[in-house]
């Protein structure tokens, strides 16, 4: 998975949509957003519907949450990569977000800076 990507980025916050979204639309190789939602119902929805390549699903949200919609996104878009976003630390829900089978975890404390190295790795990963 190189190049251009098509991402969808979830989350209930407004604010933190549009800053993911636009540190996405900044990666040289033309990574775009094909969607996004605020919770996890919408999020099953707008996968099934943009077949994005990659999703960034955030763990605590309302009406659905990231952990209840991973398995129903990984359903709707099989071939996305789902790394789960989170304010919490690696350890308190990685672990078990790893195990529901998301392909990665991030913490939101340090994405901008930490957003697309962390994402390359991932996707490096997964391709290896």
């Amino acid at each position: 998975m190189t190049g251009a990507l098509n991402v969808m980025v979830v989350d209930d916050s407004d604010d933190l949509r549009d800053l993911i979204s636009m540190v996405i639309r900044r990666h040289p190789d033309g990574w775009r957003v094909v969607a996004t939602a605020t919770e996890g119902r919408e999020a099953v929805d707008e996968a099934r519907a943009n077949q994005p390549d990659l999703v960034l699903l955030d763990i605590a949200m309302p009406v659905m949450d990231g952990m209840e919609a991973l398995p129903l996104i990984r359903e709707a878009a099989p071939e996305a990569l789902v790394v789960m976003l989170s304010g919490y630390p690696f350890e308190t829900a990685g672990p078990g977000a790893i195990d529901a089978g998301a392909h990665g975890y991030l913490e939101k404390s340090d994405l901008v800076r930490s957003l697309i190295p962390r994402l390359e790795q991932i996707i490096g990963d997964r391709a290896c």
